[in-house]
């Protein structure tokens, strides 16, 4: 039984100064536990009260950091021949290799045993990484002995193919290309940054209005997969061209192409159309 004496355990028997400490902390416990129930209460309307897309968006981020561990660049090899041109991956802004890694390995089950996923210099221009990516195509015609290729591209990544067919003479080196959430005619959303590459795909950039003036090569198939939902391109119809086959993915966010099934499925299908 506690001693009432025992300044441990008596508060008037404590000094002053302890129980003004003592009250203190009793009221800042309470303070405490009232802000975490308000937290509690309203954390779930806060939560309900972001856009539903922009909650995906966000949810969707942190997967993609998974793909960062395949980021190093892999040789050229041959490869086995699958009755396939050879696959090409181009990432766009801010990706990297490794973002096709998911669906790489789910075409590989599905057949397409050569597949090449290009890696781009930090700090290329958008032409720049167009002309890489013609030397990386002709690199893999030369190693596979193949005369065309097919070309996935995400994101920027479809903008710097449609540069690299268009202008360095590989119209007739692509058998199929299919952009993923491309901002072909630009995109509002990079109003948000101020770097190059940025300010050349906005929808009324110089870059943007000449390369929408060229038509693509005639021999080459093209397909366009946007999504209503994709809050990255914007307006959403600025993943579509002219002379090309548009699918609507919707609801897709701007990255579930590279990261949920589905959209791994849909390039197979796509790919695999005569």
């Amino acid at each position: 039984m506690d001693d009432p004496q025992d300044p441990a355990t008596d508060p008037q028997a404590m000094p002053a100064s302890d129980r003004a400490v003592r009250r203190w902390l009793a009221a800042a416990g309470k303070n405490v536990a009232a802000g975490g129930a308000f937290l509690g209460r309203h954390a779930r309307d806060l939560y309900l009260s972001v856009d539903p897309d922009v909650r995906r968006h966000l949810a969707q981020v942190p997967l993609l950091t998974v793909t960062l561990l395949s980021a190093r660049e892999d040789p050229v090899a041959p490869g086995v021949p699958d009755g396939h041109p050879p696959l090409v991956f181009v990432h766009g802004l801010g990706g990297s290799r490794g973002d096709f890694v998911p669906m790489s390995w789910y075409l590989w089950i599905a057949g397409r045993k050569r597949t090449y996923r290009i890696r781009f210099a930090p700090g290329q221009s958008l032409d720049d990484m167009a002309k890489a990516l013609a030397r990386f195509i002709r690199r893999v015609r030369k190693v596979t002995g193949q005369s065309q290729v097919d070309l996935v591209a995400h994101s920027l990544g479809g903008v710097v193919a449609r540069v690299a067919v268009t202008e360095h003479r590989l119209g007739t080196a692509v058998r199929t290309l299919v952009t993923l959430g491309s901002p072909h005619q630009g995109t509002w959303s990079a109003r948000f940054a101020s770097t190059t590459k940025t300010r050349d795909l906005r929808p009324d950039s110089p870059g943007v209005l000449a390369l929408n003036a060229k038509p693509w090569p005639r021999h080459l198939r093209v397909v366009n997969v946007w999504s209503r939902n994709d809050l990255v391109i914007l307006p959403h119809e600025s993943a579509l061209t002219d002379g090309a086959q548009a699918i609507d993915a919707s609801p897709f966010t701007h990255y579930s192409y590279l990261l949920d099934p589905a959209g791994w499925e849909l390039v197979r299908k796509v790919l695999e159309e005569p």
